[in-house]
Formats: C-alpha cells, sequence, structure tokens
C-alpha cells in the first residue's frame, strides 16, 4: 500500500483515546458508537459518527481543541458587514463566501474569487492549507446547513454560516473531519460572537454536547 496509515481503526480501551497514527484520520468504535478523529496543524478533533451501544466498551465523547489562538472578534464583524454590501439590483442579498486564513500569530479574512446569487456561491482557492474556518453567508434567510453545503465541505477544516443578516443575524459553526460534522460554540473558534446570535443550543438539542478547550 502506498499509504499504509492513511486511515486507521482502533477499539477504545476505556482508559485514554488512542494515539493518533493515521495520516489522515481514525476511527475508533466505543461503548456508545463510531468515532472519527483527526488532527491537523490547528485543531483536533473527535466526532460521532453513528451512535449504537456496544456492550462491554466503555463510552466516549466527542471533544474539539484549537491549537491556533482564536480568531479575532472583528474579523468576524468585519466579514458580516461585508457580506450585508453583496447586494443584487433588486436590493437582495447574493451569498458570499469568506476564508479565515493562519498565519502564525496573524490572522486574515480573505474574500477569493467567487460567483455567487442569492442562494449559491462558489469561490476559487479552496485548497489553501492555511485555512482555519470556511464561512459562508445566506444572506437574509436563515443560518441552516444545506445539502449542498454538506456536499462541499468535506475537508479537515472548521465552518461557519450566517444569515438573516438585516434583521437578526445567526451563526453557526462546525467542525468538519473528512464528512462528519459536529456543532460547536462560535467562542471555541472565534473570540467573540461580533452581534450573532449562536444557534449552537438548536444543534446540541440533537448532538452530544462537545466539550472544547483553546
Amino acid at each position: 500500500m502506498i499509504f499504509p496509515n492513511l486511515v486507521t481503526y482502533h477499539v477504545y480501551d476505556g482508559c485514554r483515546p488512542p494515539p493518533f497514527d493515521a495520516q489522515a484520520y481514525q476511527y475508533i468504535l466505543a461503548g456508545d458508537g463510531i468515532f472519527v478523529r483527526a488532527e491537523t496543524p490547528f485543531f483536533s478533533a473527535l466526532v460521532p459518527v453513528v451512535a449504537c451501544s456496544v456492550r462491554g466498551l466503555a463510552p466516549l465523547q466527542p471533544k474539539f481543541h484549537l491549537k491556533a489562538a482564536r480568531i479575532p472578534e472583528k474579523l468576524l464583524r468585519a466579514a458580516l458587514t461585508d457580506a450585508l454590501s453583496a447586494r443584487r439590483l433588486d436590493g437582495g442579498l447574493n451569498e458570499a463566501l469568506y476564508q479565515f486564513l493562519h498565519h502564525g500569530n496573524r490572522v486574515q479574512l480573505r474574500r477569493p474569487v467567487q460567483r455567487a446569487t442569492g442562494v449559491t456561491v462558489m469561490a476559487a482557492g479552496n485548497s489553501d492549507a492555511n485555512i482555519l474556518c470556511e464561512l459562508h453567508s445566506h444572506g437574509n434567510m436563515r443560518a441552516f446547513w444545506s445539502r449542498t453545503d454538506d456536499a462541499d465541505e468535506q475537508g479537515a477544516r472548521i465552518y461557519a454560516v450566517i444569515g438573516r443578516l438585516a434583521t437578526a443575524p445567526e451563526i453557526r459553526v462546525r467542525v468538519g473531519v473528512y464528512g462528519y460534522w459536529h456543532p460547536v460554540p462560535v467562542t471555541a473558534v472565534f473570540t467573540g460572537e461580533a452581534g450573532f446570535t449562536d444557534l449552537y443550543h438548536e444543534e446540541n438539542e440533537s448532538c452530544p454536547s462537545i466539550p472544547f478547550s483553546t
């Protein structure tokens, strides 16, 4: 095999998670289901894949640890201000996409070259290894994860969506591990909410709470 440790598989023994020995990600079987785990230069994450009961094994909890410094609140506010300017001739808002790139002690907000309508946005330059978080706007629609979002957001990355920009701005944030996701609070990634209502509590009603640290 060219990449023998691209993906690895482990059984949780109840003491501590196994060492991370995969080039991409690892699956862990625990008493409460199957989890996927990834380590990037910016974060580590343990995300549930399938919930089930496995007798004889100890349960695990989803976890998220941001290794890099949190993104300054002012950059999140700048994204909101710019997204409010993406107006069409009829006065409605187009979608918009932003990238937060981490350069050591400095975080950069970038709006890549993109084509957008009121319901879609397609951007270039999505593979930059310095991208910590990718955020897109739903304009004045609510902030939610669409099927298109799920199809597009397949990397090991933090993702955010914002909506209802002109009335009551709201935001959702999730950590993605190659097609598996789990919600995280906005303040786990940003230093403040920048005037948004964080919808983490809504998603957390159907997902287990995720401990996080920075």
